[in-house]
């Protein structure tokens, strides 16, 4: 008797990846990516972009201190007090993950300041990003990242204690951070998505003509935003969004249905702001 095939393990972000194919591909492969990849990308188009980003950044700082100050920690360490626990608690993984990602955005900025003198884009000091033209996509973006870490009011852990309380913890309770670490993955993805696909649309400039940009985009910026090491990093996230969700659908047993009910519940968490997400970052990058 040959045994059945064991079924692949469900993987959230490859589902989210599939989910909307057309909008993902509107995304991250804008003509704005492909002007700035063919080197044909103006100056000031390029610096109203990098001030947007500036302020795409400074959204994502304020949502990652909402996340971790979010975060319940575990009060055991694995290998100390437990000892047998290999893996260290997915929260204590998000948290190391934010901490880089706060580093990085920081570096990030500080390469805007640097490159933007060197090659004569925009004076981040003498500019007021506030009063700047904002890209449609950022308010979207900023809305998703005001989010993190919130709960809705009469809604959590709390209400349930409160109210029925007892039995199992409701699977809108399991994963607390689910949503935040998905808008966090999905933003780093597109992003990387998008640059890596310009990169491989770069090509030289006819008869050594040079770059409307100066050549930032092409020697600072864009290998940057395509690196093994920034692919790494998002691919970090999601391996641990994989992990958490793959384990709290196993936590019910081998029963199908029960599996099904909570694979439904966690993606009715997670659907409607990745489509919300690939409509802000389509709107991200300016009209060429």
């Amino acid at each position: 008797m040959t045994s059945s095939p064991t079924a692949a393990p469900f993987s959230l972000t490859k589902h989210l990846l599939s989910l909307e194919p057309e909008e993902f591909k509107a995304a991250t492969q804008h003509p704005f990516l492909l002007a700035a990849a063919k080197g044909t990308l103006p100056k000031d188009l390029l610096s109203h972009w990098l001030v947007n980003d500036r302020l795409y950044i400074h959204a994502y700082i304020r949502a990652a201190g909402q996340l971790l100050a979010s975060l319940e920690l575990p009060k055991h360490l694995p290998g100390v007090e437990q000892p047998g626990e290999e893996d260290e608690a997915f929260e204590v993984r998000l948290v190391d993950w934010l901490i880089e990602a706060l580093g990085a955005v920081r570096r990030e900025e500080r390469m805007f300041l640097e490159v933007g003198e060197r090659y004569e884009l925009v004076d981040f000091v003498g500019v007021n990003s506030r009063e700047v033209g904002r890209v449609k996509g950022l308010g979207v973006i900023e809305g998703l990242f005001r989010d993190v870490g919130r709960k809705e009011k009469g809604k959590g852990l709390g209400a349930w204690l409160l109210g029925a309380g007892g039995g199992e913890l409701p699977v809108s309770e399991k994963i607390p951070w689910l949503e935040g670490a998905v808008t966090f993955w999905g933003t780093e993805r597109v992003y990387l998505e998008a640059w890596s696909w310009a990169r491989g649309q770069q090509e030289e400039r006819p008869n050594g003509k040079e770059d409307e940009d100066g050549g930032a985009l092409r020697r600072e910026f864009i290998p940057n935003w395509s690196s093994d090491e920034f692919r790494g990093f998002v691919e970090r996230l999601g391996v641990l969004i994989d992990q958490a969700v793959e384990r709290e659908i196993g936590m019910v047993g081998e029963d199908g249905q029960k599996q099904e009910e909570v694979k439904k519940e966690i993606l009715g968490r997670v659907e409607g702001k990745w489509r919300t997400l690939l409509e802000g970052e389509k709107g991200f990058w300016p009209d060429v």
